[in-house]
């Protein structure tokens, strides 16, 4: 990974509009083409609910006049690019449209030469007018390559039916309080999202804190995902989860609280992008689009789905009245570079983790 973020700035600085716009097709000519292609094959994890794909896909063809199947599985983006690479080392391609991806996984694919920087503006925008904000949307390295669907912004989760609000810990520090030994559950993938703090206190003090963190024995788990599993059944009282999942497991009537924590906002960005080896192209970058433009909207009608940026955003919103009250710090990836320069942290967080388990 560092060899090819290294050299991610290179590519960043390259003015992609007008050198992009002369080799792309004008939106009646996608239009035609996407009739032509008849299907969209997705891998994104959120929205996940059936009925919201199902939405989604009346709307789209509703919108284009088309009849476009929209064959939608959630699946994650490291295990999409995976598959996406071997097809792609024979010559084919089965996935038009990935996500959530983390910047890494957009860059994993662009190093490759498997996904490219696009005049999306230029082609949609009179079309999909919101289209330029959702472009400038995600950080400088990455626009033209990749949209951001949606914000996973991370805080304290809770079983309300295990412990009462007043009762939790107010900031990250807090967590290393003994009387939460054995009671949090944590994502063993290096902490995650814990170690985006390290963009506002330095890789060295973020070590410190999580080799505390782990002597006070929390339960790791496979991903935030089983974070939030692990609250749902009452085998972890608390845990850090995202906004989004409590909002979803909430209005499922599950017994999850939320809140944000008093000294850092974490946020990671769930960017999506269309590979070049997709088989249905037109059809896919027109469905992008849309998807993270008025999609989104007929999403949020069925699931969560915040994004800070959005005018009106609750989640906005939310963080706006923590920050107010609390003076809170966004920590969130600012750049490739520096994600890049985070290599060594990851790695001392690895081997952390794995002395620990033994």
């Amino acid at each position: 990974m560092k060899a090819f973020l290294a050299s991610a700035a290179i590519v960043a600085a390259t003015l992609f509009s007008a050198s992009q716009s002369a080799g792309a097709d004008d939106f009646p000519t996608i239009l035609q083409k996407a009739k032509e292609e008849g299907s969209v094959i997705v891998r994104i994890a959120s929205p996940a609910l059936p009925q919201t794909h199902a939405a989604l896909q009346d709307a789209f063809n509703k919108r284009f006049g088309l009849d476009v199947r929209v064959e939608w599985t959630p699946a994650g983006a490291p295990q999409t690019n995976s598959r996406v690479i071997a097809e792609a080392g024979g010559g084919q391609g089965s996935v038009d449209l990935i996500g959530l991806g983390s910047a890494e996984d957009v860059e994993t694919m662009r190093s490759r030469g498997l996904v490219k920087n696009y005049p999306w503006v230029e082609v949609f925008g009179k079309e999909l007018p919101g289209l330029e904000k959702v472009v400038n949307d995600v950080i400088p390295d990455l626009r033209g390559s990749s949209f951001n669907l949606l914000d996973a912004v991370y805080g304290i989760g809770w079983n309300t039916n295990m412990i009462q609000e007043s009762e939790l810990p107010v900031s990250t520090t807090d967590l290393l309080d003994p009387k939460w030994q054995g009671k949090l559950s944590l994502n063993a993938f290096f902490l995650n999202p814990l170690p985006t703090i390290a963009y506002v206190i330095g890789q060295e003090q973020m070590f410190e804190y999580a080799k505390k963190l782990i002597e006070n024995k929390p339960i790791l788990q496979r991903g935030s995902p089983v974070v939030m599993q692990a609250l749902s059944v009452g085998q972890a009282p608390l845990g850090i989860i995202t906004y989004h999942g409590a909002m979803s497991a909430k209005k499922q009537g599950q017994p999850i609280g939320f809140r944000l924590f008093s000294d850092y906002i974490m946020v990671y960005q769930g960017l999506i992008y269309v590979p070049e080896n997709a088989p249905h192209p037109n059809a896919a970058r027109l469905f992008m689009a849309w998807l993270a433009t008025d999609g989104v909207k007929v999403a949020a009608e069925h699931e969560p789905m915040p994004r800070i940026s959005d005018e009106g955003s609750e989640v906005g919103a939310f963080i706006k009245a923590a920050q107010d009250k609390s003076g809170a710090k966004i920590a969130a990836p600012p750049s490739l570079k520096e994600i890049a320069a985070q290599d060594a942290l990851r790695d001392r967080l690895a081997k952390l983790l794995t002395a620990s388990s033994k």
